[in-house]
């Protein structure tokens, strides 16, 4: 910055900023007044100066100097105190007054430069100030009149101009009056200036505290939204890893690894009911402190001295913002800078199954967010653990429907093979290859009904393997054919079970036509007797719960060999 834009009004110090925007516009006054001075003073004394050498008064030039250079100085040294520089403006006014006063003696111009005097003092400093320059200047008026009054010949002749008549105590109270309404308006004027400009203080410092507040508020807020922002990537990324992992050790340790990360907290745990459902078993846990209870298979008693079993039993999430106020808690070695726990049950269709430790070296780091982000966590933990459970019962079922349909099958096409007691086969020779010409090159497929193996197809080929399209085809047709092949079976045996149907309908009709226990014996024995692997039926009744010993001592049918006879 240059000189004359540091002497320029416009310009403020930092020392005057610092005292408020009254002094800085007091300090712009005054030294708009200092320059305003040094311009017009300097062709003043000038002037002044060439009169009074003229008139062989050379000890004016003197004093014109002495007046205008303190001016001069203050005006272009604008470091200077205040209140020097102030009262070197105005004490200017007040000796011009003296010298108008020693030179001419009109009282008329001397109130001009005394009244300028008073009302700059009030423009410029306090009511003791301004009440100095008008008892100075009250003073030196009434004291030159005075002086003149009783001096025939005073020692400046222009003083004897105040002998004349009382213009000096006119000019005096007229100068009071006029210098008390000047005076009393600037300083009303001065005050109500100060006290809006503090109210403007006041107000920007509100303003100011407000936009503090406010941006205190904003960027707390804007905290939390990011906070929230990563607690739902983190969900959404828990969802995501849970869904891709089928091994629970691995879900869970994935898991709690996750939301330790991206959570910043001391330590996370997971704990599932065992067989008994009388312990919480420690699954996955982060860090050191997880890795030896691990190993030592840590356990909790459900319901017992712990914020795990308190939430297990109770079903709900519960926090404790400071451990060593929580009576609910069991105290764990392997973590001793936990100062807030959260323990969040584990619940899927309404079942527990554990539940979830939350912890942070911090006092209160859990709010309302923080409980709802992670419950969903631990739904979507619980959904995936119950899932994969089902999931294994479900493959358990499975593959014991399968052991029980590939026993079926086997026991089922071993009675169908019993029945035409041989080997179901067919051979197809093609019209288009000589007989007898055998290929080298044999092919087989397997016939699967169901994932069984219930026979198979051989080709005979000049080729040693079957091109895509042929094998889709033949792939094709071993399916067909192994389920034509069962349907004839089933087929075979609904008609089998008919006709058994049919044979024990009409022996129930039989039966029911029978008039003697004889007839009804005989019909029993003649049905019997048709089986085809049965060569005898013997028929033979007995007192109830006595033992047969000997056929002979009992009345009793029996047919052998087509021919019926009593026993």
């Amino acid at each position: 910055m240059s000189f004359f834009e540091k002497i320029s009004p416009g310009y403020t110090p930092q020392a005057a900023i610092e005292k408020g925007s009254l002094f800085v516009l007091r300090e712009r006054i005054l030294q708009s007044m200092l320059l305003l001075a040094s311009v017009i003073g300097l062709p003043a004394v000038i002037l002044g100066s060439r009169a009074s050498i003229l008139q062989h008064e050379y000890y004016l030039p003197f004093v014109y100097g002495l007046v205008y250079l303190p001016v001069l100085i203050s005006a272009l040294v604008r470091n200077r105190s205040f209140d020097i520089r102030g009262w070197i403006l105005v004490m200017m006014l007040y000796l011009l007054a003296l010298s108008e006063l020693f030179e001419s003696g009109q009282l008329g111009d001397v109130r001009m430069f005394l009244l300028t005097y008073v009302a700059l003092t009030s423009v410029l400093f306090r009511t003791r100030s301004v009440i100095f320059a008008m008892v100075l200047s009250l003073g030196t008026i009434m004291t030159a009149g005075i002086y003149a009054a009783a001096t025939p010949n005073p020692i400046i002749p222009a003083l004897a101009h105040l002998r004349e008549g009382t213009d000096w105590v006119t000019g005096s109270v007229l100068f009071t009056l006029i210098a008390s309404l000047v005076s009393g308006s600037i300083s009303m004027i001065i005050n109500g200036l100060e006290s809006n400009l503090k109210n403007q203080a006041d107000l920007a410092h509100r303003l100011e505290h407000e936009r503090d507040s406010l941006e205190g508020r904003i960027q707390e807020r804007t905290s939390t939204m990011s906070r929230q922002v990563v607690q739902l990537h983190t969900a959404a990324e828990i969802s995501h890893a849970i869904s891709g992992l089928s091994d629970p050790e691995t879900l869970l340790q994935r898991v709690v690894e996750l939301i330790q990360e991206r959570f910043g907290l001391y330590y996370i745990g997971v704990f599932l009911i065992d067989a008994s459902r009388q312990y919480a078993v420690l699954s996955a846990g982060t860090g050191e402190a997880g890795k030896r209870m691990l190993a030592q298979k840590h356990q909790l008693s459900v319901g017992g001295s712990s914020m795990i079993g308190w939430a297990i039993v109770n079903r709900k999430a519960h926090i404790a913002l400071d451990v060593g106020a929580e009576s609910v808690r069991f105290n764990n070695p392997h973590l001793p800078l936990t100062r807030s726990e959260l323990a969040i049950p584990v619940i899927a269709y309404d079942q527990v199954l554990g539940a979830m430790t939350v912890q942070s070296e911090k006092p209160n780091a859990f709010n309302e967010n923080d409980i709802t982000i992670l419950e969903s966590v631990a739904d979507s933990l619980a959904i995936a653990i119950e899932n994969d459970r089902l999931y294994h019962e479900t493959r358990q079922g499975m593959d014991e429907i399968r052991a029980l349909n590939h026993q079926y099958l086997q026991q089922a096409w071993s009675e169908a093979l019993d029945t035409y007691n041989t080997t179901l086969s067919y051979d197809y020779q093609s019209p288009n290859v000589p007989a007898g010409l055998h290929s080298a090159n044999t092919i087989q497929v397997p016939l699967l009904l169901r994932d069984e193996v219930m026979g198979q197809i051989t080709l005979e080929m000049d080729r040693t393997s079957l091109s895509e399209d042929e094998n889709s085809f033949i792939n094709q047709i071993t399916t067909q054919t192994a389920l034509a092949l069962e349907n004839a079976r089933l087929l075979h045996e609904t008609e089998r079970r008919a006709v058994q149907e049919q044979k024990l309908n009409e022996l129930t009709t039989r039966f029911s036509r029978a008039l003697s226990i004889d007839e009804i014996l005989r019909s029993a024995a003649q049905e019997l007797g048709q089986l085809p692997a049965v060569a005898e039926v013997s028929v033979q009744l007995s007192p109830m719960g006595s033992v047969v010993r000997s056929t002979t001592s009992q009345a009793a049918y029996s047919r052998g060999n087509g021919k019926e006879h009593l026993a």
